[in-house]
């Protein structure tokens, strides 16, 4: 319990360490070193034929309407939108420090900006110069290397005038606008950037630790695992256009791979969680749910790879919102019947799903992807120390079945009131021992043993007192053989001892040492008797034409000779 609570202290200090920076990031300064536009209006262009030059002119004025939200919000739609604002008077800002223009949102595949200048330029002698950016242009299109969208006001900028945006796109279209003085700008870049480190650091150590257990285990439940994480990873560092930044590829691939890596994200966390809540064939309603998750997972990548992007969007955030809570479904069912690991389970999906509505439901994009990323980075630990909790659970079952095994093994194997070998032990040991001593041309040496006149004491003095002689008699035993001499009870006052690697000559001492000791030890079978009781012994050694039954047979007829010859000696044969 202890170590768990520290791995969640470590846990949750990093992810402090990582919601510090993101928010530092958002930190305004007394000098207001940012601005954030709120006030927008909007047109709608449903079938894209409007130019800049049409929505510029007043004949337009009233085809825009105010935007009801704070930030630029509109949804998934195949349309392109029109958008108008009027930034803040340059006197709001330290004059001596240049202006940016900045959108936060990398995902916007087509984004136009018409900024008024004082001078006639490009947008058709209507003093607007045209700045473009979006991820279907090339990279060349960026014009400051942010993940975001990033423009420099130009120094001709109007103040007063209305900025335009056209904007296209098959994702969800929530565009937060803010201006920036420079120096600020790049201070909230290096802290953003930090955070984004942490966050990918975190995701890439998953991979890295569990797929080292991968290899290890050979477990298919840290493999599924380890696939979603990794192209969780992928995901969102394509979807944060940090895969864009750095890799200018032709937009048609760069989409697939997102596609495709949010379609397999969704198939291996639906494979890890069947697999990590043991759904078995037999629970069919259960299959079919995961089965269900698994193919909308696959149709998200069928979708999206081609480029139908905007019912692969519509799917894949249904989906985002009802898969958790599935997961979560069944892991309180998993853990109310007993699954203890599913608790570090039902955490990770229940602060992703927290994560996923605060990404939904709140105005702000950057603090909702904060938000997301957050309960991504800590659904990926509470993941693997589930893991780590089924592993251990399992591997606790695994030793208590291992323990009975032996436990019942040995006791099918042994003889229940003198701890020594039985019966059925000695056929397999002996026909072992043989084989091994006839291979590799060894000795082996055989001892049978009867305590005499066993049944007159049991008839004399009751069973009771007669098992008391026959736990004495293997203390005898255990005490004058090594860990390679066994000694077997053969049945009723009969034993049996093979002893590897020694002749005759040598075990003939032993069975000496043994009759001895035995005959001097003292009984008392009543308070006001003592009685010592004695045993017969027949010795024989394997020879090259022996098998198991004559090596038996010849020591048998040895101790038929000690007994015949007045009992209480020794008899080698």
């Amino acid at each position: 319990m202890q170590r768990s609570l520290q791995k969640i202290f470590a846990i949750l200090s990093l992810l402090f360490i990582l919601n510090t920076a993101t928010t530092l990031a958002e930190v305004k300064s007394p000098e207001a070193s940012s601005f954030t536009i709120k006030n927008f209006e909007i047109l709608e262009d449903v079938d894209g034929q409007y130019d800049f030059s049409t929505v510029s002119s007043p004949d337009f004025d009233e085809a825009f309407h105010q935007h009801v939200q704070e930030n630029i919000s509109l949804g998934i739609s195949p349309s392109v939108f029109w958008v108008r604002f009027i930034p803040p008077a340059e006197n709001y800002f330290d004059e001596s420090d240049p202006l940016l223009l900045n959108f936060t949102n990398p995902s916007i595949n087509k984004l136009d900006v018409y900024i008024p200048v004082k001078d006639s330029t490009i947008a058709k002698g209507r003093n607007y110069i045209l700045k473009q950016a979006g991820a279907e242009r090339p990279g060349t299109a960026r014009e400051i290397w942010d993940a975001d969208w990033t423009f420099s006001l130009p120094h001709q900028y109007i103040q007063g005038k209305y900025i335009y945006l056209r904007l296209q796109s098959v994702s969800v279209m929530n565009l937060p606008v803010m201006i920036w003085q420079e120096k600020d700008f790049i201070h909230a870049a290096l802290l953003k950037n930090i955070a984004y480190g942490l966050f990918y650091g975190i995701l890439l150590s998953m991979v890295f630790y569990n797929l080292f257990i991968v290899f290890v285990l050979k477990d298919r439940t840290y493999l599924f695992y380890v696939l979603y994480i990794a192209f969780m990873l992928i995901y969102q560092f394509n979807s944060h256009g940090h895969l864009r930044l750095w890799l200018d590829i032709d937009y048609r691939l760069y989409n697939a791979l997102f596609w495709f890596c949010l379609s397999a994200a969704f198939s291996f966390a639906a494979l890890f969680s069947a697999k990590f809540l043991q759904i078995h064939s037999d629970e069919i309603f259960l299959k079919r749910i995961f089965n269900l998750i698994l193919l909308l997972s696959i149709l998200i990548g069928i979708l999206g790879i081609p480029g139908c992007s905007i019912p692969a969007n519509w799917l894949s955030h249904g989906l985002g919102l009802i898969q958790p809570l599935v997961f979560i479904g069944l892991a309180f069912y998993r853990f109310r019947n007993g699954f203890r690991p599913a608790i570090y389970y039902l955490l990770a999906w229940g602060i992703l799903s927290c994560g996923i509505l605060g990404w939904i439901f709140l105005p702000d994009r950057t603090t909702s992807s904060n938000v997301l990323m957050l309960a991504t980075a800590l659904e990926s630990i509470l993941l693997s120390l589930a893991l780590s909790a089924r592993f251990r659970d399992l591997r606790i079952t695994q030793l208590t079945l291992t323990r009975n095994l032996h436990y019942y093994r040995d006791l099918s194997l042994t003889d229940a009131l003198t701890g020594l070998y039985n019966r059925r032990c000695l056929n397999s040991k002996m026909q072992k021992e043989i084989s091994q001593a006839l291979t590799e041309g060894i000795s082996l040496s055989l001892m049978i043993m009867d305590i005499d006149f066993f049944k007159k004491y049991n008839d004399a003095y009751g069973h009771w007192q007669g098992d008391q002689v026959l736990v004495g008699f293997s203390n005898v035993l255990l005490k004058n053989l090594n860990d390679t001499q066994l000694a077997f009870r053969f049945g009723g006052e009969e034993f049996v001892i093979l002893l590897p690697n020694l002749d005759a000559v040598e075990t003939s001492k032993i069975a000496e040492n043994i009759r001895r000791d035995f005959a001097a030890k003292t009984f008392r079978p009543t308070n006001k008797k003592t009685v010592q009781v004695t045993v017969s012994i027949g010795i024989s050694t394997l020879t090259a034409q022996d098998n198991e039954a004559a090596l038996f047979e010849r020591t048998d007829k040895a101790l038929y000779e000690a007994k015949t010859a007045g009992r209480n000696r020794v008899v080698i044969r």
